[in-house]
């Protein structure tokens, strides 16, 4: 089950707020996402060994990307990242600032669909970030540069993106 196509949960509950969506379809489509989780927990089960591998590839990239930057720094440009439109990893990322999530279930490097963080550039004021995301396979695989700035508030945003 793909979650690509559909919106966060911030932006489902940001609709129902909103009233553009009733509380029937934000139940719907929360259950949708709740359902890909479930079937990735479950292939997970299917294939320990992938996924214990997997795990300590996510563990050594997330450690490495702290050890660089700092927790606080990567997980704001996650949340930043998951704003945006037309990004398919938003649906794994619309909770990095939940910090009871260890920074490790952002990172996925084998496991389709991929999100891998590739270099990092971060100032006080500006970043920049390459990443790949996508299918498991290298053809499937796209890699983008996302530039970041903070706006008048003091929050990251994205103001640029190109595809490498």
């Amino acid at each position: 089950m793909k979650l690509a196509p559909f919106p966060t949960p911030n932006v489902l509950i940001r609709q129902w707020q909103d009233g553009e969506i009733e509380r029937e379809e934000l139940h719907e489509l929360m259950a949708h996402h709740q359902r890909a989780l479930l079937e990735e927990a479950e292939e997970s089960r299917r294939n320990p060994i992938a996924s214990y591998v997997e795990g300590v590839m996510n563990k050594r990239a997330a450690k490495r990307l702290i050890r660089d930057h700092g927790e606080a720094a990567i997980r704001e440009l996650l949340v930043a990242m998951a704003e945006m439109d037309d990004f398919s990893p938003a649906a794994y990322l619309w909770n990095a600032d939940h910090w009871d999530v260890a920074l490790h279930c952002f990172v996925r490097h084998k496991s389709a669909p991929v999100f891998r963080i590739k270099e990092t550039m971060i100032k006080s004021q500006r970043a920049v970030i390459l990443i790949e995301h996508g299918g498991g396979k290298k053809k499937d695989t796209l890699r983008e540069r996302v530039s970041f700035q903070r706006d008048w508030r003091g929050a990251m945003k994205v103001v640029k993106r190109e595809q490498k």
